[in-house]
């Protein structure tokens, strides 16, 4: 029998209303002008997103019952989207369009294997230090270590350090969950920050990553092609006012902005909405990650870890999206959550969302 938190639930439904409409008047003009149809990416959201990610949501909920019952099927496909992310490297592969590794490419279908392991690398660190609690606290870093650099290395070189900071992060959180004492949560908390900050500094050697960081810090006066995104967003932001242009009335996708799809989807809804309808909008997230953390504190069983966890994975990823799009960060490639085209994240966070949704 399905039991859903119907908050949870109410948020759910609110913003994938929100995202359905944004993305239709996003993709309308895009799909009219490439295909001469209007709902060409739209009917591809609804049933790629909305629709199966609702059948996700109802399997994860299903699943949330007995979830230790199904620990091994849910580990074994943990490690058969863990050695797909190998196959992004090899050309047969690969998406023939794609610049990264990231797009694993079968013919019949395509998907980012690097987003849909988020929620089972959650899962699988929750199994794994749930049966090492007579481990010391020495034993426990080595073993998070072993797993975390096992788990990201491939993803680090598809390159996606966005997607390797937000896996290594809700990981982290649920290897603090399952500490003894305050003593050892500061201790590891500063021995990842340390191995963190190692890891932005190493990223940060990679030729792509030095040009997008230099032209965002210098406002595209030095690498001026890689700042067109971010002054194209900016501008479409700002120029949507107090209370926006109106739904349907977006200037900038029309003129064009790249990924506006995708990364930048925030900024036709922002020129669309305005300042109130992003203010609404950022408060409906709010409310969903603030749910989601309650639902983690009333709860002692593994729903606390992978909620706490959760919460945190859709708050970077909101924030590292809007960020972006308002000029704050530079962009990183990640889909807003409910509203940017990306089925395997998006899939990924309905799927998540299912598994905390029970309610007993």
């Amino acid at each position: 029998m399905i039991k859903i938190d119907k908050f949870l639930l109410i948020m759910v439904i609110i913003l994938s209303f929100l995202g359905l409409v944004n993305f239709f008047s996003a993709s309308s003009y895009f799909s009219l002008k490439n295909f001469n149809d209007s709902y060409f990416y739209f009917q591809r959201f609804f049933l790629r997103i909305t629709l199966l990610g609702t059948i996700l949501f109802l399997l994860g909920n299903l699943l949330a019952k007995n979830l230790f019952r199904y620990k091994k099927l849910l580990i074994f496909f943990f490690f058969l989207f863990y050695f797909s992310i190998f196959l992004g490297f090899l050309h047969p592969f690969r998406l023939s369009e794609a610049s990264a590794f990231r797009w694993v490419n079968l013919g019949f279908i395509s998907f980012q294997p690097s987003e849909i392991i988020k929620p089972l690398a959650i899962l699988f660190f929750i199994f794994l230090f749930s049966g090492l609690k007579k481990f010391s606290l020495i034993q426990k870093i080595l073993i998070f270590v072993l797993f975390s650099l096992i788990l990201l290395l491939p993803i680090y070189f598809q390159p996606s350090l966005s997607n390797v900071l937000i896996i290594f992060t809700s990981t982290l959180i649920v290897f603090v969950n399952y500490l003894k004492s305050t003593k050892e949560i500061i201790f590891s908390g500063l021995v990842f920050l340390i191995l963190a900050l190692i890891l932005v500094l190493i990223g940060n050697f990679w030729s792509y990553r030095k040009e997008r960081f230099l032209s965002f810090l210098t406002k595209g006066k030095v690498y001026e092609e890689k700042y067109f995104q971010v002054e194209q967003s900016i501008s479409a932001v700002s120029s949507g006012g107090l209370f926006g242009k109106g739904l349907g009335k977006s200037e900038i996708k029309i003129i064009g902005l790249p990924q506006m799809l995708t990364d930048s989807i925030f900024a036709i809804y922002a020129e669309e909405t305005g300042f109130l309808g992003s203010l609404i909008l950022i408060l409906l997230f709010f409310l969903l990650i603030s749910r989601i953390i309650f639902i983690g504190a009333k709860n002692e069983d593994w729903q606390r870890p992978f909620s706490l966890a959760l919460s945190f994975w859709l708050f970077l990823q909101t924030f590292l999206h809007l960020s972006s799009n308002i000029g704050l960060f530079v962009p990183t490639g990640v889909v807003l959550p409910f509203f940017s085209y990306g089925p395997s994240g998006q899939l990924a966070i309905y799927f998540s969302l299912g598994l905390i949704s029970r309610n007993e």
